[in-house]
């Protein structure tokens, strides 16, 4: 899988594109893309429980549902200006025991696909 690395500064130089990354559920740590997390215009999207634990399949799938509705509430409500630019969500530091593969990576890009002011950050 190829992926489209975000930095710091193209974050800080484009004030209206929101990077997603995978986050745990204490909002807290830096590995992988969740180095970014303290600048403005970033979203984090729950893929891990805590930082040193992670979710199986059937563990994470009623998670992702609900990160689901409240990303694509995120989407709809922002201005038309805004982009949203999806890493891929849950398939490093979280994807321990595959739920990039079982869970993320299909649903994320079907119900999110239609909508305009989305991209995606990696080619398969």
């Amino acid at each position: 899988m190829k992926v489209k690395t975000i930095t710091r500064e193209y974050l800080r130089s484009h004030p209206h594109n929101i990077f997603v990354f995978g986050d745990n559920t204490e909002r807290r740590g830096y590995g992988g893309a969740a180095a970014l997390r303290n600048e403005p215009n970033t979203y984090g999207f729950i893929t891990k429980h805590t930082c040193s634990v992670s979710y199986t399949p059937e563990q994470y799938a009623p998670i992702f549902e609900r990160e689901m509705v409240y990303l694509t509430a995120h989407i709809v409500c922002v201005p038309s200006n805004f982009k949203f630019l999806i890493s891929p969500l849950g398939a490093g530091l979280a994807n321990e025991y595959g739920i990039w593969e079982a869970v993320i990576r299909e649903p994320l890009r079907t119900r999110l696909s239609d909508y305009n002011n989305v991209e995606f950050l990696w080619e398969d």
